[in-house]
């Protein structure tokens, strides 16, 4: 064993050659440490059964909710039912899950996205599920402390996970213009107590813990997620060796399978995993309450009402490596379809035989062969019939409800549900937030002279500028007619009109040519910056009252909220 592993290191060691020498060590030496363990011996969570296979899964963290489909797969009897023993591994200091089964002493590990990075670098590992859609990942600050942009974080200290598991944060801090030179890395710490007593300017936690965590202790805090910076990547990736799937495929398969049905029972049954934990896993002494927040949270972020539990994108995955290789955290090629596993149509029928392994086994061999070659013919032709029929309406399904169909920006209704989602942010504390609310000056005109069908070339010409002037982070809607909306996170009074002064410009001093015409438009714009106690009905009113009286005041200008009664300018 030792010396496959001794020449594993090898390989990984050439292969990593060409990577500079800091990313080198980051990986190779915790792996080094992780073989030395290997000669250690695991224990089992059952050995009751001889028939059973014996693998380990190391997790990331210690136990909590993060990981009830594992204790929902190993109390539902679902990894007996595929003929495996599983035995549950809670992070150990100083070392990464990867670091733990590129060592061999697990078969299984739970990573972050930054496991693509690995693999750039020559580890031969695969993803086998994404648990959670959207990662819980985050970088916290406390609202005291004046980091109310990432900005703000220049000469200031951040505390990080190590190696490349905080690869989704780098990237949105260079997505923000910040480079690890441009603030102080704190060495990391697993207490909140590090950011509550000034030991750090900003923490890296989860959406799904130290928000609880910090209101618990009345301690007002920011946010800062990396889906805000355009950085939407998975969280909770089950990871396995490239070796174990080459010659144990129905080994992987079944416990991929196993693990899934555990999470669908656990996003289904929060209260009675949230018992089990308290009784079996809490070695994190919990409250029931925090885990119930957690639980709520992940199911939140895990989406199994929009997409089947583990759901994985070869397109996602190639938006992953493209931003990590814009960030500058990845110069080589990566061979995604050796990276991403692909369950074949087998996987599901091989669980059921497994399952009644009994019942089948009393059949006559022969019945069974034909009943059998027949039932996979006519079920692989249906299930790949379906699955293309409801991708493609999934698809069809997000982009009608999302999307304006004549200038595809956002429509009016995915408008309305982020701005309840930005404004519950923004009175948490966590963000500044303004709202820009725009109208096409004398668009009746257009249609009136020219017809409709050249209105709709206009609207699709002030959409297009409106979304070339707009910023990473912004998001422009139009919101019915010839009225359009921009919602800005994380800007105030003065930087929205800045950008709305910019729109402005844009669209008068360009003209958009049809068939029948050259046309010159200009804007009325109004601006409301979130003030304490807003809604979305007022903030959105304080909005159109400044595009109002922008219109009186002559249009073709910019009007705040806070000037929309003064003086015509």
């Amino acid at each position: 064993m030792r010396d496959s592993i001794l020449f594993n290191f090898h390989g990984v060691l050439l292969r990593c050659g060409g990577m500079p020498m800091r990313a080198t060590r980051g990986i190779l030496l915790p792996m080094l440490t992780a073989a030395v363990l290997t000669s250690l011996p695991n224990i089992s969570h059952s050995q009751q059964n001889p028939e059973l296979q014996h693998i380990s899964v190391q997790l990331k963290w210690a136990h909590q909710f993060q990981f009830a489909g594992y204790y929902a797969a190993l109390h539902q009897g679902f990894y007996e039912e595929a003929g495996l023993d599983v035995t549950l591994i809670e992070h150990l200091p100083g070392l990464t899950p990867i670091d733990q089964l590129m060592g061999g002493r697990v078969e299984f590990a739970v990573a972050d996205t930054g496991a693509l990075l690995y693999r750039a670098s020559g580890v031969p590992i695969v993803v086998l599920a994404a648990i959670f859609q959207h990662s819980p990942s985050a970088l916290i600050s406390r609202a005291d402390t004046g980091i109310n942009t990432l900005a703000d974080l220049r000469n200031r200290r951040a505390m990080l996970a190590g190696g490349f598991m905080n690869a989704e944060l780098m990237s949105m801090l260079r997505q923000a213009g910040i480079t690890s030179n441009d603030f102080t890395l704190v060495p990391g710490n697993t207490s909140i107590d590090v950011l509550i007593n000034g030991g750090t300017d900003a923490y890296n936690g989860y959406t799904t813990n130290e928000p609880y965590m910090l209101e618990q202790r009345n301690v007002p805090f920011r946010v800062f997620l990396p889906q805000d910076y355009g950085v939407d990547f998975y969280g909770d990736i089950l990871i396995t060796r490239e070796s174990l799937l080459n010659t144990q495929p129905e080994v992987v398969a079944n416990f991929r399978q196993a693990t899934i049905r555990g999470w669908e029972y656990a996003v289904a049954n929060i209260e009675e995993m949230v018992d089990l934990i308290m009784t079996d896993y809490n070695t994190q002494q919990k409250s029931r309450e925090h885990l119930v927040f957690e639980a709520q949270e992940s199911a939140r972020l895990i989406l199994s009402n929009v997409v089947p539990v583990g759901y994985m994108n070869l397109e996602r995955w190639q938006r992953i490596e493209n931003i990590f290789r814009e960030q500058g955290l990845l110069d080589v090629p990566v061979d995604l379809a050796g990276f991403v596993y692909v369950p074949s149509q087998q996987d599901s029928l091989w669980s059921l035989l497994m399952r009644y392994r009994i019942a089948l086994a009393a059949t006559t061999a022969l019945i069974l062969a034909a009943l059998l070659a027949l039932h996979v013919w006519r079920l692989r032709a249906l299930v790949a019939l379906r699955t293309r029929e409801l991708e493609a309406a999934r698809h069809q399904a997000e982009s009608d409800a999302r999307t304006d169909a004549l200038t595809g920006l956002s429509n009016r209704r995915l408008f309305l549900e982020s701005l309840d989602r930005d404004l519950s942010r923004a009175a948490r504390g966590q963000c500044n937030l303004a709202l820009i609310s725009i109208d096409i000056d004398h668009f009746k005109r257009v249609n009136d002279q020219y017809g409709h069908l050249v209105g709709d070339e206009v609207l699709k010409g002030v959409a297009s500028a409106l979304a070339g002037c707009a910023r990473s982070g912004d998001l422009v809607a139009r919101t019915g007619g010839e009225e359009f909306a921009v919602i800005c996170l994380n800007t105030d009074a003065s930087e929205a009109r800045l950008l709305a002064e910019r729109m402005r410009q844009q669209v008068a001093s360009m003209d958009i040519n049809t068939v029948d015409a050259r046309i010159s438009l200009t804007l009325s714009l109004g601006i409301a910056a979130y003030q304490v106690g807003d809604t979305t009905i007022s903030i959105m009113a304080r909005a159109d009252d400044a595009l109002y009286a922008a219109k009186n005041r002559g249009r073709n200008r910019v009007i705040c909220a806070e000037n929309a009664g003064t003086a015509p300018e």
